[in-house]
């Protein structure tokens, strides 16, 4: 009886909600919080202890469409008319603002909004996970990438208390990403400008602080002015296809299954800098298809 009471413990036990103000992995970031930041400790304690473990932010990020769709998949989901139209739709009723940022930033207003859709569908879809949640979660549950969210958890403490933001509201995708281009906590505190001039930036609610932040990403990532993001070629006599503009500091070879066919591309610094935003390749793709089907 006393071994069966034993097991029936351990077993419901794995199903208690972790406090993760407790466990021995969260004690460096709380002890940098405080010690480093300024935070009061029984204000860190009481955020981790109200975070709320979601296994499904685990087995998304476990399995992301970039990695594990073909790229007929990708694209058909990216490229559709509904999404165009509403991109067509988007830039015209924003269109001072995206002339101002490509002005500023040289980065096309297509590409602006096209990541804009990609992203978000133009703010209308930004997530619906806590985003504390997903920073502790992914902290503390998700070992193979534990370093790199333990830093955006502690970037996300600083940013809400810099934006005046209860820590507690903010929701966005599955990886902690917010607002309108889904900027990942470490992003939003160094790309994120005020494009509205109301002195503050607010990637939730101010259109034009979207706009001119994604255009920021870029330019700071190697956007070039002008420039082109990929050309297809052939693949039997690539020197002769492609002639690379002397600007160019680098570019990459691509290759994508369309159907039956393989499609060759080169990427220049502008595909790579959308890279930088999100690392697959189908991504920068899809972002440049759609920059395509919204010029006017």
């Amino acid at each position: 009886m006393n071994k069966l009471f034993t097991l029936l413990i351990i077993f419901f036990s794995a199903y208690v909600p972790a406090n993760y103000s407790e466990i021995p992995a969260s004690s460096q970031i709380i002890e940098e919080l405080v010690n480093e930041h300024g935070f009061e400790k029984e204000y860190v304690l009481d955020v981790l202890s109200n975070a709320k473990k979601q296994q499904k932010i685990i087995d998304s990020i476990s399995s992301p469409a970039e990695f594990t769709w073909t790229w007929d998949r990708y694209k058909k989901l990216f490229i559709e008319e509904k999404r165009i139209s509403n991109g067509k739709k988007f830039i015209e009723e924003n269109i001072d603002t995206l002339q101002r940022a490509e002005k500023v930033y040289g980065v096309p207003k297509e590409v602006i909004a096209s990541i804009l859709g990609v992203e978000t569908r133009y703010g209308k879809i930004m997530g619906s996970y806590r985003v504390i949640d997903s920073l502790a979660t992914l902290s503390f549950e998700y070992p193979r990438r534990e370093k790199f969210f333990r830093k955006e958890l502690i970037e996300f403490f600083l940013l809400t208390r810099e934006n005046n933001i209860d820590i507690n509201m903010p929701k966005g995708s599955y990886a902690g990403a917010m607002g309108y281009g889904q900027f990942i906590s470490s992003s939003y505190r160094a790309y994120s400008v005020d494009f509205d001039g109301d002195g503050s930036a607010d990637l939730f609610n101010s259109v034009d602080d979207a706009i001119g932040s994604v255009a920021n990403y870029l330019y700071v990532h190697g956007w070039k002015r002008e420039g082109t993001i990929v050309q297809m070629v052939d693949i039997n006599n690539v020197r002769k296809a492609f002639k690379p503009d002397k600007s160019l500091t680098k570019f990459i070879s691509l290759t994508f299954k369309e159907g039956e066919k393989d499609l060759y591309f080169i990427g220049d610094d502008n595909f790579i800098a959308i890279t930088k935003y999100n690392i697959s390749h189908f991504y920068a793709m899809a972002v440049y298809y759609l920059s395509e089907e919204l010029k006017i």
